[in-house]
């Protein structure tokens, strides 16, 4: 019955089309011209559908599953269903609910850690108790989600900000989180590749690391009939719940700093972008809550919701790996690891197994004038600005635990970066304004580069004196030029155009302060590699190179227009990648399928009389 029937669609007049439907349910999918035929074809799929998936063929045991479609932006996928199908009202108030019960829990965690603080720390005089509170302080972060330990995370990264007494307890949070259990882990590989996978996997019981969003285990993949070396990631479970609840209480808090007077104007909780935002451009969590998006907590909370789904982190590696290896012998020397065909699912990463030490433990055998020191944290510069100003497609969460330190057959270091489930990426025109700005202020005209900053957020800024804004930044450019080391240290630069826009009322762009952020946190890491790194002059020359190209080709006549994507080379290639390892993945498929029905055959044979 399902063979025969046939896929059809008719133009609504008054409502959009319905979103299409896999072709393994073979349903109809019909817009009508009545609110009442749209609800009656939605009733159709999802029957149909419920059918098809209930007498769907079950997969060999030892067969992994197909590789899935490459995943679309969290914020397509969700928008359509969300203006068309609001949550119902009891929904609604029981996500108010544990929202309110989320944050009284938080509240009463934090509390007492934050009164008892002055006591532990009084003087030092009480070594004992402020280890106590340190251990405290570690176990109530590890508590209270992945938010939380992310900030803790991004704190741990910055020595210039904060003490090294207080970077050197917090980094034990950069892969060392509670862990789940290990029930918890074969569940989640049950679900996803069925119970055939313990023919083909082996896992170690403990993993090597867990971080606020998964864990990690070393485990071994039979391929080609020899056991080879992996990495198998695994989400903890319930994570996404508790990621949305404290997004959405920290867009609440966001959302009251946005009404003081000067705070508003670093865009703390929304309206910083470009042009203003539609409702199919709304963000997750906006269609999970209700609030305005374009906020930097909106930004800081979409990133994280993004990790949630392990095949999007798949197809990030796929993109970095096809990105620096495409630049050929320019490109800097990093490596990413390899997703494994046919072992990918939403909550379950398979990938090559990257083995190496956490860039600050290697830095510490060296003595602290080794060249080898200077070269990494050089290579590491170099490739986060390839990221960033060429690729237009940045690793957003370089902390010390993500970057790694392998040997090479030579036994030279080489770096890799690992846990790519959060990357940064603008559209062509703010990401070619964001190249311009900088260009000026490398080149030293920090007038253009501020008025072109009140450009970018015209429609969304109050500007009380556009030339004293310009002009301060003018001056803050000129004094870096005529003190060579004042942009040795980006946080300086951050914090007196941050203040300007406050003092003028212009409104920050939300992409300005995310670059900003990123930079810090690679500064922040090489800092603790070699101290005397420094990250604008490497930058410079690359910022430089961009902006000259994009004036060519605006001679040329051809001009970016708002939201065209900036590395539309990079992901032709990437696409390329993908369909060649499609067809392995395919082969490898059809060749697991006919070795296990001639094990089975065999196995029969033996059996028999």
């Amino acid at each position: 019955m399902a063979a025969s029937l046939q896929r059809f669609r008719l133009r609504a007049s008054v409502r959009p089309r319905l979103p299409c439907i896999p072709r393994r349910t073979h349903a109809y999918c019909v817009a009508a011209r009545t609110q009442a035929s749209c609800v009656a074809a939605r009733a159709t799929v999802l029957a149909l559908a419920a059918g098809a998936w209930r007498h769907r063929k079950q997969p060999a045991l030892c067969e992994p599953p197909p590789p899935p479609p490459p995943l679309p932006p969290l914020e397509t996928a969700l928008a359509p269903v969300a203006s068309e199908q609001p949550l119902p009202l009891a929904r609604r108030l029981a996500r108010v609910a544990f929202y309110a019960l989320r944050a009284a829990y938080l509240w009463l965690v934090f509390s007492p850690l934050l009164l008892s603080s002055p006591l532990a720390f009084w003087q030092r005089r009480f070594p004992q108790l402020e280890e106590v509170w340190w251990s405290w302080c570690i176990a109530t972060l590890e508590r209270t989600g992945a938010l939380a330990i992310k900030l803790a995370q991004w704190a741990s990264s910055r020595p210039d900000l904060f003490s090294s007494r207080v970077c050197g307890r917090l980094q034990h949070l950069q892969d060392h989180t509670q862990p789940h259990s290990l029930e918890a882990t074969e569940a989640a590989l049950d679900a996803a590749f069925g119970p055939g996978w313990r023919s083909v996997l082996r896992i170690a019981p403990h993993p090597v690391g867990s971080g606020c969003i998964a864990q990690v285990h070393r485990g071994e993949l039979l391929r080609d009939g020899e056991w080879g070396p992996v990495a198998v990631k695994v989400l903890h479970p319930q994570v996404g719940r508790y990621i949305r609840a404290d997004g959405a209480l920290l867009r609440l808090v966001c959302g009251g700093l946005q009404r003081l007077p000067r705070v508003r104007w670093l865009n703390p909780g929304g309206g910083g972008g470009s042009r203003p935002s539609t409702r199919s451009e709304q963000s997750p969590l906006h269609l999970l809550c209700g609030c305005e998006s374009g906020g930097m907590s909106e930004e800081f909370t979409e990133m994280l919701l993004r990790q949630l789904d392990l095949r999007s982190e798949a197809d990030n590696l796929r993109r970095f790996r096809a990105n620096f290896a495409r630049a050929g012998g320019g490109a800097p020397p990093v490596d990413f690891p390899d997703p494994v065909g046919g072992y990918v699912a939403r909550a379950v990463l398979v990938e090559s197994w990257v083995d190496g030490v956490p860039m600050v433990e290697w830095a510490a055998g060296l003595a602290e004038t080794a060249e080898e020191r200077q070269q990494l944290c050089n290579t590491g510069i170099d490739a986060f600005c390839e990221m960033l100003f060429v690729h237009n497609f940045v690793h957003g969460d370089l902390h010390p635990g993500n970057v790694l330190v392998t040997t090479t057959a030579d036994g030279s270091p080489r770096l890799a970066f690992l846990d790519a489930g959060i990357v940064v990426s603008y559209s062509e025109f703010d990401h070619g304004m964001l190249i311009d700005i900088l260009g000026h202020f490398l080149n030293y005209e920090g007038y253009e580069g501020g008025a072109l900053m009140i450009e970018q957020t015209a429609a969304q800024s109050d500007v009380s004196d556009a030339h004293g804004f310009c002009t301060k930044i003018g001056e803050m450019v000129n004094f870096a030029r005529d003190t060579p080391t004042f942009f040795d240290q980006v946080g300086t630069s951050i914090s007196m155009i941050c203040n300007a826009a406050c003092d003028h009322r212009v409104r920050v762009h939300a992409g300005f302060i995310s670059i900003a952020l990123s930079v810090k946190v690679v500064e922040g890491i090489v800092i603790q590699v070699d101290p005397a790194a420094v990250v604008a002059p490497r930058a410079k020359a690359v910022v430089i190179r961009e902006s000259l190209k994009r004036k060519g080709r605006a001679l040329l006549g051809r001009t970016a227009r708002p939201g065209e994507d900036a590395d539309a080379e990079a992901r032709r290639e990437a696409e390329r990648q993908a369909q060649h390892r499609a067809s392995e993945e395919r082969g490898e498929r059809e060749r697991r399928r006919r070795a296990a029905l001639a094990r089975e055959r065999a196995a029969a044979e033996q059996q028999a009389p």
